[in-house]
């Protein structure tokens, strides 16, 4: 399977349903028809433009139906996407269109400053095309497609043909580029549809951008015939609305919005009857405010663990997973990654290359399948280091216990060393999370002269709360010792996140590092 065939399903078994629609537009839906024409067309348009299989494609916009189907037509036209986020700075665009070799670039008019700047230090990009009429020297997609036809022949499989690049996000250091081919999003969706209940015409919001897990996610309910409700940024009470209005059968979220979600004081009030999927993922949950998300939005959470270079399916907590004899599982079963994904091969491995079948072991999460990228793009290095024993190696420590569940423990990285103790910020986090004054936090190790690290916890409150910083540390305390509790709390009024959502603990630390020699 391309990844083009799976609208081409939706659009074979459902041509006059609505396939796209823009949140808060007066314009009616697009419907498959139309949005299938259009990708024909502009696959022609761009092929006219001397644009061969294989040439490397962007859309620079949020969250619309004319972004999502220029990208559909990008595929449509045998190109490699590279999901470039409108909501990262200038420079780390440049960077990342720069590195991935990107030969074309369609807009929306209100990033022309943007793609002004792109231009000017991105000679390789042949033809730079306005989603909306341009008035400037460039191409508009209407003129793209004028006197192009609105069919076209179905191209051949080709399985191991690279579909999309997709960034690593940059957080340590620049980004990196995950080659995905057909085969790897076609493994993803197999899992993904494997663990939820994919019927015909279901309603997706697709609230996180449409470059991330978002997108993605969304192309096995295309697949069904199934409507994307489009919404560009997250405002929590907007998006409560719009899930209740829209009668949303499926959404993603990081967990951060959902802790912002759970914060409105009128949550509850909402109808959230029509939801059978809330997925969350790309950082740990609170189990304590899982447990919360539950008893407000019903037995609907779904998680998946993935990365990049293993696209959003290593494990996964299934619905049912959260609930044990109709209640909501025990706070341990919710610190749970979940179980294996059927189709994704998943192991524990030693710093010896050893795999460690013993339940409780703990060692470096790792994957094989065909779900496994082909690489990073041009750099053969960074490649051999994450891929060593013929297997991927996620940079996660984690385990499995006896009934298979995975416990993902930390982040390499991540991990403090404090007076010869190996602490996992996760861990401290979730215990931060549990008390009901805690939005959001992160936690860090500090420089001390006599620990050598110490921990650190820096949060957000929810609204109109507070809480003293002793008496944080003692609810820690009393939870996980005083080894791993933190030993300050800092009160921020937000915490740095990326642009999807996650929190920036490199930037968190970065301020306590200063002058030093070494970051650990």
């Amino acid at each position: 399977m391309n990844l083009i065939d799976y609208f081409d399903a939706g659009f074979a078994s459902h041509p006059d349903a609505p396939c796209f629609a823009d949140c808060g537009s007066s314009e009616p839906a697009v419907s498959y028809a139309q949005a299938h024409a259009r990708t024909c067309q502009i696959a022609h348009g761009l092929m006219a433009l001397g644009f061969a299989p294989g040439f490397h494609g962007a859309v620079l916009g949020g969250n619309s139906a004319a972004a999502f189907t220029a990208l559909l037509g990008i595929l449509r036209a045998q190109g490699v996407w590279l999901p470039v986020n409108a909501r990262n700075s200038v420079d780390s665009n440049i960077e990342f269109l720069k590195d991935m070799d990107c030969e074309m670039l369609f807009y929306e008019a209100r990033y022309a400053d943007q793609v002004a700047a792109i231009r000017a230090r991105l000679p390789g990009i042949r033809h730079c095309i306005s989603l909306e009429e341009s008035g400037g020297a460039d191409l508009s997609v209407e003129q793209l497609i004028q006197d192009q036809p609105p069919r076209m022949a179905m191209a051949p499989s080709r399985p191991e043909a690279l579909a999309l690049i997709m960034g690593t996000g940059g957080t340590t250091g620049r980004s990196k580029g995950v080659m995905l081919s057909n085969r790897n999003v076609s493994a993803t969706f197999a899992n993904h549809m494997s663990v939820m209940s994919v019927s015909d015409r279901m309603t997706v919001l697709a609230a996180a951008p449409i470059t991330h897990t978002a997108g993605l996610i969304a192309m096995p309910f295309l697949a069904r015939g199934g409507r994307v409700v489009l919404m560009d940024g997250i405002e929590p009470q907007h998006l409560l609305k719009v899930m209740e209005q829209e009668r949303v059968n499926m959404l993603f979220l990081p967990p951060t919005v959902i802790y912002a979600l759970l914060a409105q004081p009128n949550v509850r009030d909402f109808d959230f009857s029509a939801l059978r999927y809330l997925v969350y993922g790309a950082a740990p949950m609170s189990p304590d405010k899982l447990a919360e998300a539950i008893e407000v939005f019903g037995p609907v959470m779904l998680q998946i663990y993935g990365q990049a270079e293993v696209p959003g399916a290593i494990t996964v907590l299934r619905v049912e997973d959260h609930l044990i004899d109709g209640q909501v599982a025990p706070r341990q079963r919710l610190l749970s990654a979940g179980l294996r994904f059927p189709f994704t091969r998943v192991a524990i491995m030693d710093d010896d290359g050893e795999l460690l079948d013993q339940p409780g072991a703990h060692g470096e999460i790792v994957a094989q399948g065909d779900i496994v990228m082909q690489g990073y793009y041009k750099n053969p290095e960074a490649t051999a280091e994450v891929q060593r024993n013929g297997w991927h190696c996620t940079g996660d420590v984690g385990y499995f216990d006896a009934q298979g569940f995975l416990f993902i423990v930390d982040r390499k990285k991540d991990m403090i060393v404090t007076g010869g103790f190996n602490v996992f910020s996760s861990e401290v986090e979730a215990a931060v999370m549990a008390h009901p004054a805690v939005k959001d936090c992160a936690v860090i190790g500090v420089p001390d002269e006599k620990w050598g690290e110490a921990v650190k916890a820096v949060i957000e409150l929810r609204p109109n709360q507070s809480v003293e910083p002793t008496e944080l540390i003692q609810f820690v305390k009393s939870r996980l010792g005083s080894v791993k509790a933190p030993k300050d709390v800092e009160i921020v009024d937000q915490l740095p996140r990326s642009s999807v959502g996650k929190v920036l603990k490199k930037e968190v630390r970065k301020k306590y590092w200063q002058g030093q020699e070494r970051m650990v």
